[in-house]
């Protein structure tokens, strides 16, 4: 009975044992396919370490694709329980934002890594690997990989010099693993003229100019043509330039049909009185006789002057319609004129308009009603205030210019049309997040400051700045408020940083 208890407890045992075995086998099985390396991997110095890197699959596609990250130490052995950071990242261009994928990174097998990372779009990828083995000096490098390529391309690699790892806002790009960091002491510091400012919210006005010639008041312009044809007999209005009121005579006209409407006004009149008296009805041709004359431009004062005279006159004044100044003058003394002719234009020297053009990236931020100041370009000029009371709907083809109105009282008539004026508008943009001008190192279409990391340390940022307002721009992202940059000496620290990074480049 004994024995045959024995027995049973040792198939049992060698039963588990197997079960433990097959497992493991299958373990180790499924570990060894996910660690598989490819053949050939070339590996590459970077600090103290050997990394090499592949993609699957070769060429990588848009989508999910998976990295292997092998990584060895001085003696070649494989770099266990390292801590790595992988993005791939491509930068903005154009109206294309910054792209970027960070890697999931886990370890497949003693040395060998896995990250699996994201291409949104097909073309070539910035990779960046910072590597922090357990024990020793951390390293980063940097491939580049395309998606009409196979393999990477090895960019370069240093110890202590971090990969960059992604938005330049990012917070681990903030720290002494930023690319380009730059190491100065005070000494040095001060002898390249640094100087470093604090990161703020700050009122922002910005202040838009804008060239301006002052015109006539279009909506106030009067033409003078008349609905009979004649001769010109007289002129009072006899030059261009001239102050007018409105009903002064500009000129004496005689037409025969003028003379001739006249007398059929002043018969219309005898018949009405000689009815008045005997009940007719030539009141109502004298009505109509004198409408006639009326709508001839002839004035009321005209009409009663030959009413009490009793006789037509050879000539009548054609008189203003409007007061002004006389701008055009197309008839001489004896001009013949026909019906529909233009023979005067009679602008308004109060209001007059001033017209500015405005720069396409400055036309958001007026407004119909903005309070706008006019200086003339002279010394000694007085300083005007205006509104904005229209925005043209299009742009100039050729200048990319739009064209802006504002209405100005000119009681005094100083402003003259076609003087020039300078145009001032002041846009509270709010309270902002702002740098001074002096902190932004402009590298193409990028936009970089160096940021303050303590213990003398400076790394370069790219930041994406908005509106200009005087000698402050406006931040919208890369940097946070609190944060130290300089904001004097800049040239001099990329210029050393470039030396210092890995690649060249930021």
């Amino acid at each position: 009975m004994m024995r045959r208890r024995n027995a049973a407890a040792s198939s049992w045992i060698m039963a588990l044992a197997l079960g433990w075995a097959v497992t493991l086998a299958l373990g180790l099985a499924a570990c060894d396919r996910s660690a598989r390396v490819p053949r050939d991997m070339p590996m590459q110095d970077v600090g103290a370490l050997k990394v090499g890197v592949a993609t699957a699959p070769n060429p990588p596609s848009t989508g999910e694709n998976v990295m292997t990250i092998v990584v060895k130490d001085a003696s070649g052995e494989p770099a266990r329980g390292a801590a790595i950071d992988a993005v791939v990242s491509m930068p903005a261009m154009g109206a294309m934002p910054y792209m970027e994928s960070r890697g999931d990174v886990s370890e497949a097998a003693p040395g060998v890594y896995r990250a699996k990372y994201g291409i949104a779009m097909a073309g070539d990828w910035d990779v960046n690997l910072r590597v922090r083995p357990k024990s020793g000096t951390p390293a980063a490098g940097a491939w580049r990989l395309s998606t009409n390529h196979k393999d990477l391309a090895f960019v370069g690699g240093d110890a202590n010099a971090p990969a960059a790892t992604g938005h330049a806002a990012d917070s681990s790009a903030t720290g002494a693993d930023a690319p380009g960091v730059v190491s100065l002491d005070a000494a040095r510091r001060q002898s390249l003229g640094i100087q470093v400012g604090v990161v703020a919210p700050r009122d922002l006005t910005l202040e838009i100019r804008a060239a301006g010639r002052v015109a006539y008041d279009e909506t106030r312009l009067a033409e003078v043509s008349l609905k009979y044809a004649g001769w010109v007999r007289a002129i009072h209005a006899d030059f261009t330039g001239r102050p007018v009121r409105r009903g002064q005579a500009l000129f004496d006209a005689y037409s025969p049909d003028l003379y001739a409407a006249q007398q059929e006004f002043l018969t219309a009149l005898a018949a009405a009185r000689e009815d008045s008296v005997n009940g007719g009805g030539g009141a109502d041709l004298a009505i109509a006789a004198r409408r006639r004359l009326q709508l001839w431009d002839v004035a009321d004062q005209d009409l009663a002057a030959i009413a009490r005279e009793g006789r037509p006159r050879e000539t009548l004044p054609v008189r203003s319609p409007a007061a002004g100044v006389v701008t055009e003058k197309s008839v001489v003394l004896g001009s013949p004129f026909t019906a529909g002719q233009s023979l005067y234009r009679i602008a308004r020297t109060d209001p007059v308009w001033v017209l500015a053009s405005l720069y396409e990236q400055d036309l958001p931020h007026v407004r119909v009603g903005s309070p706008v100041r006019l200086v003339p370009t002279e010394t000694g000029g007085r300083e005007r205030r205006g509104r904005v009371a229209f925005i043209a709907p299009d742009l100039a083809a050729d200048t990319r210019t739009g064209t802006m109105r504002i209405e100005v009282a000119n009681l005094d008539g100083a402003l003259k049309p076609g003087m020039y004026l300078d145009v001032r508008l002041d846009v509270s943009l709010g309270r902002l997040l702002a740098i001074p001008e002096s902190a932004v190192l402009p590298t193409g279409e990028r936009r970089i400051v160096f940021v303050d990391l303590g213990d003398g340390r400076l790394a370069p940022r790219e930041v994406m700045l908005g509106a200009r307002a005087g000698e402050w721009y406006e931040v919208r992202s890369g940097l946070a408020a609190g944060e130290r940059i300089v904001t004097s000496g800049n040239f001099l620290v990329a210029a050393e940083s470039r030396l210092r990074s890995a690649t060249g480049k930021w």
